[in-house]
């Protein structure tokens, strides 16, 4: 069987062509409604991005309050920390002192006269700077063999030894300094 065509050609062209723009048409659409739907879903995401990240900014509002309140609880603790430290070292400082003027007296020999003693420190070791004036070499050195021997002296150090005479004699000025741990 043969087919004959009896439509004349530029009409089938013309319907090809209606045929093909229907098709690209149609395309296109497809395409514009694909492009559509994407930005929606990113519209969407967006939206829901937004809300999270108020709801976020809402929860960490919350939290730099808690944070506030949580610092100045640490501050307040802190305080009472370093209150609590003075009290202790002030308590240990007034058991310490007895012991030390006990000690340092039972030190000092007949030929030795202090003219001042000041103390640093507290607790479990004093450091002592003494101003003294002596009438011999021996007795200076006995005082620091002393302080040797009875343990509770630490780190004695003698300054510069100077003479001078008086009515009295020569006396030797010197400087001591020392660091005492009591025993409690």
């Amino acid at each position: 069987m043969i087919k004959i065509n009896l439509v004349p050609g530029d009409i089938l062209a013309k319907a090809q062509q209606r045929q093909k723009a229907l098709q690209l048409g149609l395309a296109g659409a497809a395409a514009a409604f694909l492009i559509v739907l994407a930005s929606l879903g990113f519209l969407a995401r967006l939206h829901h991005l937004q809300s999270q990240l108020a709801a976020d900014q809402v929860e960490l509002k919350r939290l730099d309050t808690v944070v506030a309140k949580v610092k100045e609880e640490e501050a307040l603790a802190a305080q009472l920390r370093a209150r609590l430290k003075v009290i202790d070292d002030l308590d240990c400082g007034r058991r310490a002192y007895p012991y030390f003027m006990s000690d340092f007296v039972r030190s000092v020999p007949a030929g030795v006269r202090v003219k001042s003693l000041d103390t640093t420190g507290g607790g479990s070791q004093l450091k002592l700077s003494i101003s003294a004036e002596a009438r011999t070499n021996d007795d200076i050195r006995a005082w620091v063999r002393r302080m040797e021997e009875m343990g509770r002296f630490t780190s004695i150090e003698l300054g510069v030894v100077t003479t001078q005479e008086s009515a009295v004699g020569s006396l030797r000025s010197f400087t001591l300094t020392a660091a005492h741990t009591p025993q409690l």
